[in-house]
């Protein structure tokens, strides 16, 4: 099966949602790059399961569909609350109007799965994650918050050793009294893919968070260390396969850097022609400038590749085919 986490960050003065799982998924086989963190069609909410893809699967993308062409729904100005309730009734129907399972009993058929979903609440001004279950019970699906102060959540297998790591983590690092969480949940999750004993935790980490008042950035992880590969939703990144995101050090949580050199010595316009200016704007007095936008770095990012693509290009050509051009 899994283990999915989410929990709300806090650094500082400054929260965002984060939610993580591992890429395995099993029935009968198993596959290490199975995708288990979507994105809905806004940008305030994420959603992963962990269980039997058979019935997540055609739940998740009739959801996707269901948001893309409701305009109330993908509208950022309804409330995650409302989407909940969407989900939990679309869910609840779709499982209910199973048929043809001959003398087997309804639960045996469903099998065993769940959701995380969580997002902003324009309206609370907070974020909130639940865990959505089928209650044979109630007869659908009920949503519930396993936190107090901490805003966290486990789903999948060895719930109560992932519960304990993560305490352990909270002891270790003092935070047991703070009341704020920083990467321990993914320290827990990482742990238990490393140690083989937890054989159904597995593959590489899936990574997205939400940023308030409302937008999902995934990241890359680099797997299964910061000496290892680049990967992203479960699977090596290849030319063929090589999204334009940042990547996670999943030993330490942090954003690896932008990619872009720390000094220039020389910014000569025989090397960068027309857009010389602009590096030397960045680069005023050789370091590049701490207050650089996003924007700015993005641009500097392709300056630079189109000169080592031009440098490249030109050692190619020798010089005597040059004096036959």
């Amino acid at each position: 099966m899994t283990l999915c986490t989410a929990w709300v960050r806090q650094e500082n003065d400054k929260q965002e949602l984060i939610v993580a799982t591992d890429s395995c998924l099993s029935g009968g086989e198993r596959w290490h790059t199975g995708v288990k963190l979507f994105e809905l069609p806004r940008k305030d909410c994420l959603i992963c399961f962990a269980g039997d893809t058979e019935r997540t699967y055609p739940l998740i993308l009739n959801l996707i569909s269901s948001i893309k062409f409701d305009a109330h729904l993908s509208s950022a100005s309804t409330d995650i609350k409302e989407v909940l309730e969407y989900i939990t009734n679309l869910f609840t129907e779709l499982c209910n109007s199973i048929s043809n399972y001959g003398t087997r009993e309804f639960k045996d058929v469903l099998g065993s799965f769940n959701f995380l979903f969580g997002g902003w609440s324009w309206k609370d001004s907070k974020f909130y994650i639940w865990r959505l279950d089928y209650l044979h019970d109630a007869k659908g699906f009920v949503p519930t918050q396993d936190h107090d102060n901490l805003i966290f959540s486990f789903i999948g297998d060895n719930l109560y050793e992932a519960q304990e790591l993560l305490q352990k983590e909270l002891v270790d690092n003092r935070k047991v009294l703070a009341g704020r969480l920083d990467m321990e949940p993914l320290n827990v999750l990482i742990r238990m893919i490393r140690e083989k004993e937890y054989d159904s935790i597995d593959g590489a980490i899936q990574l997205a968070k939400i940023y308030p008042p409302g937008s999902v950035e995934f990241f890359g992880v680099m797997w299964p260390s910061i000496s290892g590969k680049k990967t992203f939703l479960g699977k090596d990144v290849t030319f063929d396969n090589n999204p334009d995101v940042k990547f996670i050090d999943p030993d330490t949580g942090s954003i690896l850097g932008h990619g872009l050199p720390e000094t220039l010595d020389a910014i000569d316009e025989n090397i960068f022609g027309t857009n010389a200016q602009i590096v030397k704007e960045l680069y005023p007095d050789g370091h590049l400038k701490p207050n650089a936008t996003a924007r700015q770095k993005m641009v500097l990012k392709q300056i630079l590749a189109e000169v080592a693509y031009s440098n490249f290009v030109n050692g190619l050509v020798r010089p005597d085919e040059e004096e036959d051009v």
